[in-house]
């Protein structure tokens, strides 16, 4: 699972460096990391956008945390790097049932139906995303129905490509 995040982490990161454009900055602890972990490589893509599906916790022991510090401030400038510059983009990866191309965007909800979303981020590119059967929508580290989206929310949508179609399993509000 850790190789499968790195590939999606490598491939985000990619995005970014290409000056995909500037999107808000938001804080985001390991545990964002892990909960996206456990939602698959969508979740992973996610979370290496800076959308944080769960609350940030911090180390219950300080003085064991010294040691990791370093590394952590230079996982945080990636991490930050990618929140500013990410706002659409796909990157394959290899799963044990062969390639999967996870494809994610951040931007504003223009439309929502009874099985879709559209969504249009800051540089104009806009694209609908069909709900997937196991969709997962997370506002601020609460579930809830698709339905409950409104025009103009700002959201991280991460799926599958399916063709040209775009098939969404995670859907996060950051908070802001």
């Amino acid at each position: 699972m850790k190789r499968l995040g790195l590939v999606v982490a490598s491939g985000v990161l990619a995005l970014g460096l290409v000056g995909c454009g500037n999107g808000p900055v938001q804080e985001a602890g390991e545990t964002a990391v892990e909960v996206a972990a456990a939602m698959g490589v969508e979740g992973q893509a996610l979370a290496a956008m800076g959308m944080d599906p769960s609350p940030a916790a911090a180390p219950s022991d300080p003085a064991s945390a010294a040691p990791d510090r370093a590394d952590r401030r230079e996982r945080r400038k990636a991490r930050v790097l990618l929140r500013k510059n990410v706002l659409h983009g796909e990157a394959v990866v290899q799963t044990k049932e062969g390639t999967k191309t996870v494809v994610v965007q951040r931007g504003e909800v223009t439309e929502v139906g009874d099985s879709s979303i559209t969504v249009k981020s800051t540089d104009g590119y806009t694209a609908t995303w069909s709900f997937a059967s196991d969709l997962h929508v997370v506002r601020h580290s609460t579930t809830i129905q698709p339905e409950e989206l409104k025009a103009g929310t700002e959201v991280g949508v991460a799926g599958a490509k399916n063709g040209d179609d775009k098939v969404a399993r995670l859907i996060v509000v950051p908070k802001p």
